[in-house]
């Protein structure tokens, strides 16, 4: 009989969980089930994804068990300065979760400290030997896993690296296709009928996220990964920037209008003909095809006398596209050189224009993060209000309500999506099925070949049953309920009350839960929805403050931390908006659809990238001839995109798109105006041009921002905002 991958998976689990609690058992240890949640949560579909996960279980749990035991040395009698020093050290390990990157690490070292503490604090005597138990049947589960995966059925991480490799060369070749063609105003061939390029965009963006989660897995299963992995991590920024790139590249367009770039650009079918060779080269060669051809140097150079006959914003607008295709040659080649390195052949040797460097400087560090800030105190309120509970209130199940609150708190603060009540059918559901074997069958056993049976097919089914990643939470709750309320010991005894007070403590608990999830403010989708938003506003507003011609002034360190910090919000917001968006439930807000919403979202990012493309152009040094000249015009139109933004910060729809657009207008044809003058005075060569390029590009820049601002007022008129701030229950 040939076993599917799915029946494989469920037989490893399930044979790795038996074989745990039988050493477990044999050793006499008390809670097996300890190891068994280290085989049910480390279990995944490559060995890489389970040795990564299991080594950050292990880890995480080391670290608890040394913060467990210097919380209870130092507060053992002081119960109130106990819970404060483990509810801040949760407080800490939640907030790390959502800003790094080993975010497992981080939940491990969090939760197991919470178990730790109350198992063994309780009891400070034997605070110790929990902590080391704990240690010891986690290691136990992860080795036990780690064996049998390696031993039975061993699936690499390496074939499934390699086609997430594939696709998202192939996603951005069609991206950079699609974007090529929009330029233009054709349509691309390679692009299906019922597509566009934002569906394009979005499976770009999902494939680069495949690919690092799968990079992560080959480097821990797959030598030939690892010994590339600096030319690996290397090509994983190269894509993001590129991707970045792409997107900026592409919102040029709208300032272009009907400005043909061939005219203006001789060279440019050459070069648009090259980058996409390079794509199809990189194709071929991640398909371990031969090399045909080597990128060729590309010439971007204007034609000097039809850019002259612009005007001055075309200039601009023309400046700003040109300066994306300059990155994006200066990208591509990079990429291709990064290839042929992974693929040990010699780089490329074509000389090539440099593409501008962003002119940001480095971004301090230690930038808060205020989304991970909320999480934070929703775990610990969940924390003190189960604490509270447990101490004043006769809670079945004793402290391991403060137990569950701390695990099931950190998954939930840092899934706000994830509503509590979404997990109360699988929990509720769990205890009835584990109840059941509980009370009916294991009374029935009398060795552990009856009682490893039993574990077996569980496990297996449960497994088998819950196997994609969409059902991982529900998997993972029906396990751990079913290993917990079997309770089993080589002392076994049994009370209906087990269950019974389980069911009642996770009803409690949700009660809690729910309750933190309106701590510091609502989680509706709506709602979380409107803040972003007003964030969103707020960093652009601020943003262009710091755009000051003062060329004797020089920003103080904090300035510059507060730049830093609203940059990175203008960076990450529009993902998040996009990802609220999507859960907001359109069935109780009559005026919106998830169309409208969805328009919102992109015009947010598209105004993000304009914020960007700002900030890089207003860092560049101006002539002291424009400063002097252009200083009150342009600090005018500064302060009128602000005041819009500022507006928009506090209602969304502040800003009619009309009103908007003619206040603008206006302000920029005025501004042409004088700029024409000035430039006129400067006609005896008193402007370098390098001194042209910068301000051509601050004023495409300026021009970009606020037709993204426009674009976005006329789609925020069509949604009732005043729906989204009604209070719903």
């Amino acid at each position: 009989m040939i076993l599917n991958v799915r029946s494989k998976e469920a037989i490893k689990t399930a044979l790795a969980m038996t074989i745990a609690y039988g050493i477990a058992l044999s050793m006499d240890w008390d809670r097996p089930y300890w190891a068994g949640f280290a085989v049910a949560f480390i279990s995944l579909s490559t060995i890489g994804q389970s040795l990564n996960k299991g080594a950050m279980r292990m880890l995480g749990t080391l670290v608890a068990l040394v913060a467990s035991l210097v919380i209870i040395a130092l507060f053992a009698q002081e119960r109130w300065w106990f819970m404060v020093a483990l509810s801040g050290y949760v407080g800490f390990c939640t907030y790390m979760m959502g800003v790094s990157r080993r975010a497992y690490f981080w939940f491990l070292a969090g939760f197991a400290s919470v178990i730790i503490c109350f198992d063994g604090g309780t009891d400070p005597i034997n605070a110790f030997d929990t902590a080391v138990l704990r240690a010891q049947e986690t290691g136990l589960g992860v080795l036990v896993y780690t064996l049998v995966a390696i031993l039975l059925w061993p699936t690499s991480s390496r074939a499934g690296f390699e086609a997430a490799t594939r696709a998202l060369v192939q996603a951005q070749h069609r991206l950079y296709v699609g974007y090529r063609e929009a330029m233009t105003g054709r349509t691309p061939e390679q692009i299906k009928p019922d597509q566009d390029t934002r569906t394009i965009a979005a499976q770009q963006v999902q494939a680069l996220a495949q690919f690092g989660a799968t990079l992560d897995s080959a480097l821990t299963d797959s030598y030939e990964v690892w010994e590339l992995r600096h030319q690996w991590r290397r090509f994983q920024g190269q894509s993001t920037a590129l991707l970045a790139t792409l997107e900026r590249w592409h919102e040029s367009r709208k300032e272009l209008g009907d400005l043909d770039l061939n005219l203006l650009l001789p060279n440019l079918g050459v070069a648009m003909a090259d980058f996409e060779r390079r794509f199809a080269e990189i194709e071929r060669l991640l398909a371990g095809e031969a090399l045909q051809r080597q990128p060729q140097a590309v010439d971007l150079s204007s034609n000097r006398t039809r850019v002259d006959e612009l005007s001055h914003f075309h200039k601009a607008a023309f400046a700003l596209a040109r300066i994306g295709l300059q990155r994006l040659d200066g990208l591509t080649h990079d990429l291709f050189d990064t290839v042929l390195d992974i693929k040990g052949l010699s780089a490329s040797t074509s000389q090539r224009p440099i593409s501008p460097p962003p002119a940001d400087a480095p971004r301090p560090r230690l930038l808060p993060d205020p989304d991970s800030i909320i999480a934070v105190v929703r775990v610990m309120a969940s924390l003190w209000m189960a604490y509270l509970l447990w101490i004043y209130v006769e809670v079945p199940g004793g402290n391991g309500i403060v137990s569950a609150a701390g695990s099931i708190g950190m998954t939930l603060a840092t899934n706000p999506r994830m509503p509590v009540l979404s997990i109360i059918k699988p929990v509720f559901s769990s205890i009835a099925f584990a109840g059941i074997l509980y009370v009916f069958v294991m009374p029935q056993l009398s060795s552990f070949v009856g009682l490893g049976s039993m574990i077996f097919l569980t496990t297996f089914a449960i497994a088998y049953l819950f196997s994609t990643p969409r059902q991982g939470a529900t998997r993972a709750i029906g396990l751990a309920l079913f290993l917990m309320i079997i309770g089993v010991s080589n002392q076994q005894h049994y009370n209906f009350l087990t269950v019974a007070d389980t069911s009642v403590m996770f009803l409690m608990l949700a009660g809690v839960l729910a309750l933190a999830a309106w701590i510091p403010s609502s989680a509706q989708p709506e709602k979380v929805f409107l803040r972003l938003l007003g964030r969103f506003f707020r960093s652009c507003e601020y943003l262009m403050t710091t755009m000051r011609w003062n060329l004797t002034m020089t920003p103080t360190r904090l300035d510059r931390w507060r730049q830093a910090f609203h940059a990175r919000e203008i960076e990450t917001l529009p993902q998040k908006l996009g990802a609220w968006g999507q859960a907001v439930d359109t069935k109780v807000l009559p005026g919106t659809t998830p169309d409208r919403i969805l328009a919102l979202t992109t015009n947010l990012q598209a105004l993000a990238y304009r914020m960007q493309e700002f900030m890089e152009a207003s860092a560049n040094p101006q002539a002291a001839l424009l400063v002097r000249e252009l200083l009150t015009d342009v600090r005018a139109f500064r302060l009128k995109v602000q005041e819009a933004f500022q507006s928009l910060s506090r209602d969304p729809a502040a800003e009619p798109a009309d009103t908007l657009r003619e206040r603008l207008t206006a302000q920029l044809e005025h501004l042409e105006g004088r700029i024409e003058e000035t430039m006129n005075k400067a006609a005896e060569g008193k402007l370098s041009e390098r001194d042209s390029e910068n301000f051509y590009r601050l004023l495409g820049a300026f021009r970009g921002v606020s037709e993204a601002a426009v674009a976005y007022a006329g789609v925020a008129g069509n949604v009732d905002w005043r729906e989204w701030r009604e209070e719903r229950f």
